[in-house]
Formats: structure tokens, sequence, C-alpha cells
């Protein structure tokens, strides 16, 4: 299996075309994570009713309301993955994760203490990652059949020919001949004549994936005091999405296993996305330091467009015949590149939090997404028309689920200048419990599908813990935070193939981060 990174980008150069996006490709975007100042993740993301940090900015916008002075910070850190595959790639990343301000104006009022503008950088989601998802033959037992013996992904491609649905992967493995036709014509039932097609089997298939780039969102927030009992914040975000994903799929059959066939994958996508996020802040104590908040966030919508390259390498030339060497095969076309618009579901956040004394603080947080709201459009150029794709939207809705997440945090003062910090986050996972990959479903996005793989990713689970020191003016806080997570990888839909099915491989997406924020305070 060819596991070259250079290959990858010498192709993406040479020739670019539309891949279909599909729900598991645009939730790999949009994956929950935990990013911000180091004191943010130190305490698990759980500061939407504490406040005074800049990362709560995003979580709860009234969070800024609490800020008596003005703050300004930047925040960097290093990704690394748990399960390192031998892909000749960095499995570690530098990374910057943070940056931005707030200036804090004091009121002479007697009821509005205080009016607050900030600004902040922060990274939604880190898309650094590589994977291997080998799934080798079973048979360890002369005269015992493997699990996956007849199982190949160009059986689905000829499902899709034979139903007459349109894929240009489809089509690309009938040119190279790894599709090829049966003797003899079916009559359809209108009387129309439909060339039959059959693939050749498989019993062992390889596959790995090496992804780049991030989420970045841009906030801009103003917030307001008012009697230092309700505190109220409007947030305008500006997302900007930066991906690149690089994979190869080989499919081999006989013992000893040899080669049959490589399908290679370049796809990068670019856009902007914008939301407004509202909160609020309410004391309801006078005598008491407890906080709690709530926050609602508009669907993010995005603007994105994706490109992509595939070919295919196999041991038939250009006529058909055998080859000793194998041969790579590209569309005679490109497809124009897909532009798309993706609107993300509302959001509704819970919070609190609770300071005793000046030496420890707790916060906790609930969020609530609907993800099976999601909804793809188009826009038509010609007449300035948005174009709802309703059966991706039905897609959606069969794939994800409602994600609930838990977010809890604690600080610890030492001294007066010394804390420590631990934290917790639990997300649900977002995919159905029978989540597959419908290249059956009529949207127009799969008149592109040039791949046929996914994932059902697990629930999260985030363990941190963080340290700060503060002087007078500068603060320096740094954080670890583990993410545990693993998915069922599946290299194609096996649901229409009946009692035998293709058994999923597992990958460990796990992740180590270490950040390290420097502060200042005027």
């Amino acid at each position: 299996m060819k596991r070259n990174l250079f290959l990858f980008a010498t192709a993406f150069m040479l020739t670019q075309a539309a891949l279909a996006q599909t729900p598991y490709i645009n939730e790999g975007l949009l994956s929950p994570d935990l990013i911000g100042t180091a004191r943010s993740v130190g305490m698990g993301g759980a500061m939407g009713a504490l406040g005074t940090d800049l990362s709560a900015m995003s979580s709860n916008p009234a969070s800024v309301g609490l800020y008596r002075s003005s703050d300004v910070s930047l925040t960097f850190g290093v990704l690394t993955q748990r399960n390192k595959p031998d892909l000749n790639t960095d499995n570690s990343h530098m990374s910057f994760d943070q940056m931005g301000f707030v200036l804090s104006t004091p009121l002479m009022g007697k009821d509005f203490k205080f009016v607050n503008f900030g600004m902040n950088y922060q990274k939604k989601a880190n898309l650094n990652r590589a994977f291997i998802a080998d799934h080798p033959w079973m048979d360890n037992h002369i005269g015992m059949e493997s699990s996956n013996k007849i199982l190949s992904q160009t059986m689905q491609m000829v499902e899709l020919l034979n139903n007459k649905i349109n894929s240009p992967l489809a089509e690309l493995m009938r040119d190279a001949y790894l599709i090829y036709p049966v003797d003899g014509n079916t009559v359809n039932e209108d009387n129309s004549n439909m060339q039959e097609y059959a693939s050749y089997l498989t019993n062992e298939n390889r596959y790995d994936r090496v992804t780049e780039g991030s989420v970045q969102a841009f906030d801009f927030n103003i917030s307001t005091n008012y009697r230092d009992r309700v505190y109220l914040g409007l947030t305008v975000g500006v997302d900007r999405v930066d991906y690149r994903s690089y994979s190869t799929y080989t499919e081999l059959y006989g013992v000893p296993a040899t080669e049959l066939y490589s399908l290679y994958n370049v796809q990068e996508i670019q856009g902007y996305g914008i939301n407004a996020k509202m909160g609020i802040i309410l004391r309801p104590f006078e005598t008491s330091p407890f906080r709690i908040g709530l926050t609602v966030e508009t669907p993010t919508r995005y603007n994105l467009e994706s490109v992509v390259d595939y070919s295919l390498d196999v041991p038939f030339d250009a006529n058909g015949n055998l080859s000793e060497t194998f041969y790579n095969h590209r569309p005679e076309y490109d497809l124009a590149a897909l532009q798309y618009n993706l609107s993300t579901p509302w959001k509704f956040r819970l919070s609190m939090g609770h300071t005793i004394g000046s030496f420890f603080a707790v916060g906790a947080e609930y969020e609530y997404a609907d993800y099976s709201n999601m909804r793809q459009s188009y826009d038509d150029g010609e007449y300035g028309d948005v174009v709802r794709d309703n059966d991706m939207r039905e897609l959606n809705r069969i794939t994800f689920q409602g994600v609930h997440s838990f977010k809890f945090g604690m600080e610890l003062k030492l001294t007066k200048a010394l804390s420590l910090r631990a934290g917790y986050n639990f997300y649900s996972s977002v995919f159905d419990d029978n989540a597959h990959l419908d290249q059956w479903n009529p949207s127009p996005a799969f008149n592109y599908a040039t791949t046929t793989d996914y994932m059902n990713k697990s629930d999260v689970n985030i363990f941190t813990a963080g340290i700060g020191y503060r002087g007078r003016h500068f603060y320096v806080d740094a954080a670890y935070k583990f993410r545990r997570q693993y998915g069922d990888f599946y290299a194609f839909d096996d649901t229409y193939t009946g009692e035998k099915r293709l058994t999923p491989v597992n990958v460990d997406l796990s992740t180590h981060q270490v950040f390290f924020t420097l502060g200042y305070k005027f």
C-alpha cells in the first residue's frame, strides 16, 4: 500500500474535482473539543458563569461583563496522538490556540457599573489527525472462511451501477476494469435494456488517512454589568474552516495476499461561517457569590467549497489487459468544485458558578444541540436563490441525534499567586446507533462521491489539569488535556449485503494536548 503524502500532494495539484459532502465529512469539521486559554482548559471549560476569562466569551457572552479591569492574553500548545500510526507524518503539532483582549470601561451611573468590549481568536477544533484502519484476513485455520472474504468496495459500486445511481467513483472503477459487464442484457420493466455489472472478490483491505487544519473562531463581544447582580452580553462569531485530507484505500486478494487495487483521495475544504450568542448571568442572592447563566447560540451558517482529486492504481492497462505493473486511472474530466451551505443546530447552555472566599471556585455547564437538524443547501448563482437539500436533511435526521455535554471544573488557590485546577468534560455521541453512509440517498451531493468510508464515533471524555501564577499585572497558566474517543471504521457501506457483514475496525482517536497562556491585566 502506498502511504506517501508527496504522491497525494502532487496529484492534488494536477487534478481537482468535487467530493460529496456527506454527514460524516461535515461531522468531522464539527467534532466537539475543548480549546482555549490554559486557565479555561484546566478548569474543563466550565467558566460560563464564573467569567473573567477570555475563552468564556464563546461559552456565555455575559461572562465578559464580570471584568473590572482590562485583559489581554495569548495561548499556544502542542497536540499529540496517543496511538501514533507509522505514516511518515508528524504525530505532534504545534498549535496557536488563542489570542484576545477585553477593554473594561467603568460607568458613572448607579445601576450599570461597566460596559466591556472584547475580541478573541480561538480554535474550535484541531483537525490534525492520522490513523490506519487495516482489515486483515482473519482466517487462521485452513478451511475456515474469513468474515470479510467476499466483501469488496467494488460490490457497492456494482449495486450503484446496476440500479443506475450516479457515482463518479463507480464509473471510474468501471473504466479501470475493476467492474466488468455480465454477458447478456437484462430487461427493465419498461422493456428497455440494462447492462448488468459484476466485480472481483477480495479477502483483505487496508486504509489510512491523514488530516490537517483547524476550525478557527473570531468572537466580537459587548457586555454590561447591572448592579453587580445581572450581567448581559452579546457575541458575534465568525468561523474559518481550513481542512485537508489525504487517504489511501487498498484491497488485496489471494494467498499470499497481493494488491488488487488502490484508491487515492485528496480533499480540501475552505470557507467561513457566522453565528451569534446571547447570554445572561444572574446572581440571585445579594449576599452570595453563587451565579447562574444561560446562553442561546444561533446556528452557524457556513459557506464552504470542497475540492478533491481521486485516482485508481489497478493491474489493468488502458485497454483492460493484465499488466505486470500498476496503471494509474484518472477520471476523464473534472467535476466543478462543490460549493454548499451548512447550517448547524441551535445550542442551549446552562451554567453555574460559585466561589468560597478568595481561595476556591467551582463551575459546571450543560449544553444541548440536536445535530439531526443540520441542514445543507446550495446557492443558485443564476437566480440568487437558495436550493435546500431536503434529501441530505433526511439523511442527517437518521444519522445524527441530539448531543448532551457536561463540563465541570474547579480552582484552588494555594497562595495569593499560585493556583491549581482540574476539570472534566463529557460529550455524548452524535451518531445514531444504526448510522451508516447511505449512498443510495438521492441528494445531489452524492453525484460527486469519490469515497465510501465512514466512522461512527463514540462518546467523548476529556480530563484536564492545570496550574497558574498571578502577579500584580502579568500572569502565566499551563494546562494538560487528555481527550479520549474511539471510532468504528467501515471502509464502505455493507448494509445491502444481507447476512454477511463487514466487521468494523476500532480506531483510537485519543489525543494529549498541553496549553500555555501568557497574559497581562491593566
